[in-house]
C-alpha cells in the first residue's frame, strides 16, 4: 500500500516504531526482575537507568496508548522519539542531513513529517 494512502496520524503511529524499538533494545539488554514492563510500586523500576525509556515502551508507547492518543499527543511523542533518536550515541558527530545512517535516515523523514511534507 502506498506511503500516500495513510493518513497523518497513522504514519506518525508509524514512525513511533523505531524509537520504540530502540528502546526496547535498551531495556532488554539487561536482566529485568518485572520482564521489562514498568511498574510504579517496585523499587527496582523507581531507581532503574532506563525508568524512562521502559515507562515510555510500556506505557506512552504501546500500541493501544498510541491508538487512543490525540493528534497533539502523537506530534508530542513524535518530537520525543526525535530527541531520543538524535541522542544515541551512534548518532554522535552525524549531520542528518547528509549521513545515510538508519538513525539520521528517520530523522529527515520524522522532520519532513512534522512539518507537512
Amino acid at each position: 500500500m502506498s506511503e500516500s494512502v495513510f493518513s497523518e496520524r497513522e504514519r506518525i503511529i508509524a514512525a513511533l516504531s523505531y524509537p520504540r524499538s530502540l528502546m526496547e533494545q535498551e531495556v532488554t539488554r539487561r536482566q529485568c526482575p518485572e520482564h521489562h514492563r514498568y511498574n510504579d510500586r517496585v523499587e527496582a523500576c523507581r531507581e532503574c537507568l532506563y525508568i524512562l525509556e521502559c515507562q515510555a515502551r510500556s506505557e506512552q508507547l504501546a500500541e493501544a496508548s498510541l491508538q487512543a492518543a490525540s493528534g497533539s499527543r502523537l506530534h508530542t511523542l513524535l518530537q520525543l522519539g526525535m530527541e531520543y533518536v538524535s541522542y544515541q550515541p551512534e548518532c554522535y558527530d552525524h549531520r542528518p542531513e547528509e549521513c545515510a545512517c538508519d538513525h539520521c535516515g528517520w530523522l529527515r523523514r520524522t522532520r519532513a513529517l512534522l512539518a507537512g511534507d
